[in-house]
């Protein structure tokens, strides 16, 4: 309740081990932060799907993984946590022991580097630090090497393909999916500097995260907090900004936040994703393309 008090973004919770362990938290938070459910239990995988369909987000704590179950067992069960958020559309952080060496050295094991990697190519919307940089000799090293690990992958010419096709979770026969869809395919066959969505409660720049669109998604929030919970998700950059009452001035707001934010510069092409009516939470039912 303190953490509440204090406008705490997410409310971590650890040792998940059934889904009536996120919904007792998530009847406590009543929409204040959102739920992230730690798995650390072999027990948590057995309800994966539905302890990722009442979370916000899940982490994959691997340390205390390790401890409950065999080394090689690991990898699969992160891989397997990390597609089931990835179908859920739900954010996934994969946590513990990244970098470990650099706790005491200021460069990491080439091993290490890929563990990095790997979490990204498999889909993980976020990379975690702990020792390294809580506790660690080299914390900025550790941070800036993380940094350069994840931009050196999201740069590698193969990154998209493994997020497309039979990766990629097939949209619902939904009116919101149908809209994401097509808003990631136009960033495949248009030149396309950035998505913008407008969203109230984070649906829309969630789905939009979803796809994986071939470039950045900056996410209009209508709230600081819904801004703030936003930046755990892949590839968005989110902003709180005013009211928004028409789809004339969304358009324009877009526009101009792109130009501002430096994610477009004029004559560029954006695609605007959003709903109406206006400010309505999980009413994503319009895209349109805009020059800048």
């Amino acid at each position: 309740m303190y953490g509440l008090e204090l406008g705490a973004d997410w409310i971590a919770l650890s040792f998940v081990q059934r889904p009536e362990d996120v919904a007792e938290v998530r009847s406590i938070v009543a929409g204040r932060a959102g739920v992230m459910s730690k798995l650390e239990k072999p027990s948590a995988v057995e309800h994966l799907k539905a302890i990722v369909s009442l979370s916000d987000a899940v982490m994959v704590a691997r340390g205390d993984l390790g401890v409950e179950m065999a080394p090689e067992q690991v990898p699969p069960i992160q891989r397997q946590i990390v597609r089931a958020c990835r179908l859920a559309g739900k954010p996934s952080i994969v946590a513990t022991q990244m970098l470990e060496s650099m706790i005491e050295v200021p460069t990491p094991t080439r091993a290490e580097a890929s563990d990095v990697a790997s979490a990204i190519y498999h889909g993980a919307d976020a990379v975690m630090l702990s020792a390294e940089s809580a506790s660690g000799k080299f914390p900025l090293e550790a941070v800036t090497m993380m940094d350069r690990i994840i931009k050196a992958a999201e740069n590698d010419r193969g990154y998209y393909r493994p997020m497309s096709d039979a990766a990629r979770p097939a949209p619902s026969a939904t009116i919101p999916d149908a809209i994401c869809a097509s808003m990631r395919l136009a960033t495949e066959l248009l030149p396309i500097a950035a998505v913008v969505t407008y969203t109230a409660s984070g649906s829309s720049s969630l789905r939009a995260s979803r796809e994986r669109p071939a470039t950045s998604i900056l996410s209009m929030a209508a709230s600081v907090e819904t801004a703030r919970r936003l930046t755990l998700a892949w590839g968005i950059h989110s902003i709180e900004v005013p009211a928004i009452n028409t789809l004339d001035e969304m358009s324009t707001f877009a526009c101009e936040t792109a130009l501002k934010e430096g994610f477009a510069k004029k004559g560029d092409t954006i695609v605007v994703a959003a709903g109406t009516p206006v400010g309505v939470s999980g009413t994503t039912n319009m895209l349109k393309i805009l020059s800048v």
